[in-house]
């Protein structure tokens, strides 16, 4: 299709346009002089009615970056990215396995 409508053009999936980039030169047009308006991800009513919006992983925008901050700010007070949080889940790990035992 880029041969006849060139680098960046438009399919519809159903009722749902998507623009396709095709090449290095529209990519990189595309996400790195115009990063912003490229920035969103596309929409899954389905998910968006489950998770009524929030989530890292389906939101967009200033959400998304407050989400993504709060997640990574909670997950570094917890240990993330420090050795001392794989001691904590080794830890954790060897309490839950005494406790199956427990149980036969």
């Amino acid at each position: 299709l880029s041969k006849v409508y060139g680098p960046v053009f438009t399919v519809y999936f159903g009722m749902k346009p998507t623009v396709v980039l095709h090449g290095y030169e529209a990519v990189k047009e595309a996400l790195i002089d115009l990063g912003e308006e490229f920035s969103r991800r596309g929409s899954f009513p389905v998910i968006e009615r489950t998770t009524k919006g929030y989530g890292v992983v389906f939101s967009n925008g200033n959400l998304w970056k407050e989400t993504r901050r709060f997640s990574l700010m909670t997950l570094r007070n917890f240990g993330m990215g420090k050795r001392s949080i794989e001691d904590r889940v080794q830890e954790e790990a060897c309490c839950l396995v005494e406790e199956l035992r427990k149980t036969n």
